[in-house]
């Protein structure tokens, strides 16, 4: 069966999808390793509120909610094609 262009646009967007999945993951995992969980994070900045002097956990928070969202696109992106 031969291979058509749609095929190989179709392997090239698929292919990228996953990469950028792979690296959205390893960020996550290195927030989870610093932080414990997205709940604990956001348990903690309620608590404690956000430092004038140090917004990493602030940032930090809004990355991973970032990460999870684009995450959440890119599966249903995969999951459509």
């Amino acid at each position: 069966m031969p291979v058509t262009d749609k095929d190989i646009i179709l392997r090239g967007i698929t292919a990228e999808v996953v990469e950028r999945i792979v690296q959205l993951k390893k960020a996550r995992d290195g927030l989870e390793q610093k932080y414990g969980s997205l709940e604990g994070l956001e348990r903690r900045m309620e608590q404690q509120g956000v430092s004038p002097d140090d917004h990493t956990p602030y940032t930090d928070l809004l990355e991973w909610r970032a990460i999870n969202r684009e995450l959440s696109d890119l599966i249903d992106i995969l999951e459509s094609m």
